[in-house]
């Protein structure tokens, strides 16, 4: 008996050893560190780093909760995942092994992001719907309560900017979490998509009416206003010059990001919902609930390919290099030729995949259901399982 309330004791502490997380140096940032969803404001879901098939399993983590729509985060040599229970999990990103976790929230929808070497985590349920993590003392800054919010937030400056579940941009400074500003886009406005970032000081927000809006951030007010016919549940996809922004009611629409002026509007059946977009050099790429994923011409919106799958794709495509990944509610990743829609490789997963995905490291790091932080590295850099197809 006394061996075995040693033990437990011993796991106690191991347990409570575990229940935190720390960086050296957190505000130090590399060019492969990802600190907000899909790395870059702009979340085009397009990245340089090319991510070679086939690939292998290199590891896989329970988080022991699921996920929202937003990519995991990259620091330093760990993965950090926000879950729907309110927890914030690092993973070595080598082994696959824990680095410590949290539970910060009640619930997280949003993802988080990390700036100056703080993690803002915006909670959609709750009684602190906003927590700044900081990731050198490992405790929190600062706690806020309010309306929650359900989408990732922005970090602008020394400020942090999100959109509540009641539709107004509020904006707290990073320091002690004071609310500096409040900008109200309509009266209990409902937004589902994250807020894209167009320039230094512009974001983009759309809404479930189909409002688009580009709003300074430093002057606190509107640019530009464009209604679209149909609701916005998933967050567009920027650059410098466009932005794309997809309906739940089958169809695709580019706008100027300067002006909000119409580009070219792309429509398939009413009744499909099109994911959330990835923005490329030449072609835009969606999935959508009738199993397609399709390829569109950055310039004219005219359908370049479609490639049919069996099940639905909720999730947003990735782009790495020339290879799109594509993943499916039938719980299957697909590697397709970006240029021509060809499935180049595929394997099977362990849970439907409705997140973003991330690159590190050469490979593809992906979240599926219930649970599951699952790393893919190439065959001839991984000592993992086999995967291919």
């Amino acid at each position: 008996m006394q061996g075995s309330a040693r033990h437990i004791a011993w796991l106690l502490i191991l347990l409570a050893g575990c229940q935190t997380i720390q960086f050296e140096r957190p505000q130090v940032l590399a060019p492969s560190d990802w600190v907000t969803d899909d790395g870059q404001a702009n979340r085009s879901r397009v990245h340089e780093m090319p991510v070679s098939v086939p690939l292998q399993k290199a590891w896989e983590y329970s988080a022991n909760g699921g996920f929202g729509p937003g990519s995991p985060l990259l620091l330093q040599d760990r993965v950090l995942v926000a879950t729907r229970n309110g927890e914030i999990h690092t993973v070595d990103l080598a082994s696959g092994r824990t680095r410590g976790f949290k539970q910060v929230a009640d619930v997280f929808e949003g993802s988080p992001v990390i700036h100056d070497g703080v993690l803002y985590v915006p909670a959609a349920w709750g009684r602190r719907v906003l927590v700044a993590f900081d990731l050198a003392r490992g405790d929190n800054r600062w706690r806020r309560s309010g309306v929650p919010f359900a989408t990732s937030l922005v970090a602008h400056g020394d400020e942090v900017v999100g959109v509540d579940v009641e539709g107004t941009l509020r904006a707290f400074g990073t320091e002690k979490g004071e609310e500096v500003w409040t900008l109200s886009l309509g009266d209990h406005l409902t937004v589902k998509a994250s807020p894209v970032q167009v320039s230094d000081s512009d974001i983009v927000v759309a809404d479930a009416e189909g409002g688009v809006r580009r709003i300074d951030l430093d002057t606190r007010s509107i640019v530009w206003e464009k209604v679209l016919p149909a609701p916005v549940h998933v967050s567009p996809a920027a650059d410098q010059d466009l932005m794309v922004v997809t309906t739940t009611r089958g169809s695709v629409h580019a706008l100027d990001v300067s002006s909000g002026t119409e580009v070219w509007t792309f429509e398939v059946a009413s009744h499909v919902r099109l994911g959330a977009p990835a923005l490329g050099a030449d072609a835009v790429y969606a999935g959508a609930t009738d199993g397609r994923i399709r390829s569109l011409d950055r310039e004219t919106g005219k359908e370049k390919w479609s490639t049919a799958f069996d099940d639905v794709i909720t999730a947003p495509p990735l782009l790495a290099g020339s290879t799109l990944f594509v993943g499916t509610l039938g719980s299957e990743l697909f590697a397709l030729d970006a240029s021509s829609g060809n499935v180049l490789w595929s394997t099977e997963l362990k849970g439907r995949l409705k997140s973003a995905m991330a690159v590190a490291d050469g490979g593809l790091l992906i979240l599926t259901e219930p649970k599951w932080v699952v790393y893919y590295k190439a065959a001839s850099l991984s000592g993992g399982e086999d995967t291919d197809d």
